[in-house]
C-alpha cells in the first residue's frame, strides 16, 4: 500500500491556475514566468474505496521555491497501516529564468517498522547528486536531472507547450537515473471536486506491462493535473482526485 501511495503522491502534482507559469528559452529549456502560492487536496480511493487523504503547497520567497507534498491514510487503510508521507522538494530560479533543483526531502512513517528517511542534495555545477538519511552516497548525475517531485512540473510546462511525447531524467534512491516517458492519448471529461472538466490525458509509457499510470490535466484551470490513476492490472487501481483549489 505505501508504495503505491508514494507512486501517486509522486504523480499527482498540483499548479494552481493564473497567469502563464512557464515560458521557453531560445535554447528551448524551461523556464519560470513567475510561480504563485497555492494550496490544494486530494482524495485517493483503492479500488474505489477511500484509502488516502494528499495536500499539495507551494511556497516562493527569493527566487526559491518549496513544493510540499502532504499524505496520510484515512478510514479502513488507517486502521492497518496509519501511515504518513511527507515530501518536499525545494529549488531555485536562476538569473536565466531556469529551474535549478537544490534539495529533496522524504520521510515516511508506518506501522510495522516501515520508516523511511532520506534527503538528496543537488550541486548542478559540478553534476553531482549526494545522499542522506537511510542511505548514503554520492553519484555523478548528467544534465537536466531532478527527483521526481520535481520532474514533474518539467511535464506540466511540456503539456501546457503542446507537446505530445516527453522523456525526463529522474534520479531515485539508489542514485541511479531512470528515463520516465509519456505521452498525450487525447481529451477526455473528467469529474472532480471543482466539478466536470474538460481534460488532456497523459500516460506514461514503457516500464512494466502490469502497471499503467494516467494523468489528466485541465486546460481551464492552466493545465493543473486534477487526477492521476495507477493500476496494477488484475490487482488493484489507485485513483488520487483533485477536492479543492486554495489560492492565497
Amino acid at each position: 500500500m505505501m508504495s503505491l501511495l508514494r507512486v501517486l503522491l509522486v504523480l499527482s502534482v498540483l499548479l494552481v491556475p493564473g497567469t502563464p507559469l512557464f515560458a521557453e528559452s531560445d535554447n528551448g529549456e524551461a523556464t519560470v514566468d513567475g510561480l504563485p502560492t497555492f494550496s490544494a487536496n486530494y482524495e485517493l480511493r483503492r479500488n474505489n474505496l477511500r484509502a488516502a487523504e494528499l495536500s499539495r503547497s507551494l511556497r516562493c520567497d527569493d527566487g526559491v521555491c518549496e513544493f510540499r507534498s502532504e499524505g496520510r491514510t484515512v478510514g479502513l487503510a488507517d486502521l492497518v497501516l496509519r501511515g504518513r508521507i511527507d515530501e518536499w522538494t525545494r529549488f531555485r530560479l536562476g538569473d536565466n529564468g531556469l529551474i535549478v533543483p537544490v534539495e529533496y526531502h522524504y520521510r515516511q512513517r508506518a506501522r510495522g517498522d516501515n520508516d523511511e528517511f532520506r534527503r538528496l542534495f543537488f550541486y548542478p555545477e559540478d553534476e553531482r547528486v549526494t545522499s542522506r538519511g537511510d542511505d548514503q552516497w554520492e553519484k555523478t548525475i548528467p544534465g537536466e536531472t531532478m527527483d521526481e517531485l520535481l520532474s514533474q512540473l518539467r511535464l506540466l510546462l511540456a503539456v501546457r507547450a503542446g507537446e505530445t511525447e516527453m522523456t525526463f531524467s529522474v534520479v531515485d534512491d539508489d542514485g541511479e537515473v531512470d528515463e520516465y516517458h509519456f505521452e498525450v492519448v487525447g481529451r477526455e471529461t473528467v469529474e472532480t471536486g471543482e466539478g466536470e472538466l474538460d481534460t488532456i490525458r497523459v500516460d506514461r509509457v514503457g516500464g512494466s506491462s502490469n502497471r499503467r499510470t494516467r494523468m489528466w490535466f485541465a486546460p481551464e484551470l492552466e493545465y493543473v493535473p486534477v487526477k492521476v490513476q495507477h493500476e496494477r492490472i488484475d490487482r488493484e487501481t489507485y485513483t488520487a482526485t483533485l477536492t479543492d483549489l486554495i489560492r492565497d
